[in-house]
């Protein structure tokens, strides 16, 4: 709990102020949840949970507040957390891809659909989707996209995300991946998982 502690208490630097709560959810896991401040004002608020034995934690929510999205809230706090839970023994990362742009901003972190199972179910609400808009694409980019979508590897995720044909005002795979919700999880032990994270986030060009 100390570990936790300090490193949240580091992460603050970035801001003005944060206030943490720790509370032992069992004998072995604890909760932490963190509101961040910037000129007085919450910016951000994250809440994890740590299960050292598993060396696992799993982010319940992170939340910037309309006041801290024209800054760089979001990727401080992604740049603390594989520190804080480094020096906690952690190694993987869970969460629940969702709301509007979640399904979509974890698969560009990393993340990937947790169990493997899941991704079978994700791909084909994702086929079903694509069907529809598919008339606006050349073959060849059709084929493309319904390879990835047929493939059993579920780092599929990642190069649907990774899809940059201009489409409806954004790119292809954000247009797939709006609104969807998925169980993801990130292995921070795996060192190719880990350099999509730490570059998306900065630490790393």
């Amino acid at each position: 709990r100390q570990s936790i502690n300090s490193r949240f208490q580091s992460s603050t630097a970035r801001f003005n102020a944060g206030f943490l709560a720790l509370r032992t959810v069992s004998a072995e896991r604890l909760l932490v949840r963190a509101s961040l401040y910037q000129a007085g004002v919450r910016v951000a608020t994250v809440a994890l949970r740590f299960d050292p034995p598993q060396r696992r934690a799993h982010i319940s929510w992170l939340v910037v507040t309309p006041t801290g999205r024209g800054g760089h809230t979001r990727r401080h706090l992604l740049q603390n957390l594989p520190l804080i839970e480094r020096d906690c023994g952690i190694t993987r990362m869970t969460l629940q891809a969702g709301l509007t742009h979640g399904g979509y901003v974890w698969a560009v972190h990393g993340f990937l659909p947790s169990p493997d199972a899941a991704w079978p179910v994700i791909a084909a609400r994702l086929a079903a989707k694509f069907a529809t808009v598919a008339s606006n694409f050349t073959p060849a980019q059709v084929a493309a996209v319904d390879g990835l979508l047929r493939s059993a590897d579920r780092r599929a995720l990642r190069a649907i995300a990774a899809l940059a044909m201009p489409f409806g005002g954004a790119t292809l795979g954000k247009h797939l991946l709006m609104g969807e919700s998925w169980p993801g999880e990130l292995d921070l032990s795996d060192e190719a998982s880990a350099t999509i994270y730490l570059r998306r986030i900065g630490l790393i060009p």
